[in-house]
């Protein structure tokens, strides 16, 4: 029975994931009325963030920041020239 339910589960994921991709406007709005974000998040709310300064040792400055799942690392590497 477990199985079915599985099958079940993905075939109505599947379906979500059809609509989203053919009628994204509809899909958001649907959202929108409901004040839910695609990922269940209140509208209000942010996703977990964290912020680490120093990350690349070989920088002369550098940060790593982390919103959600996605991650983004910056760095300078200052160099004096002589013109």
């Amino acid at each position: 029975m477990a199985a079915a339910n599985g099958s079940s589960d993905l075939s109505s994921e599947m379906e979500v994931d059809a609509f989203r991709r053919l009628f994204p406007l509809r899909y958001h709005e649907q959202h929108l009325l409901k004040s839910v974000r695609p990922d269940a998040r209140k509208l209000g709310s942010a996703r977990d963030t964290t912020l680490a300064l120093g990350t690349v040792a070989s920088a002369d400055g550098s940060a790593l920041a982390k919103i959600g799942s996605t991650v983004s690392v910056s760095f300078i590497d200052c160099f004096i020239v002589a013109v």
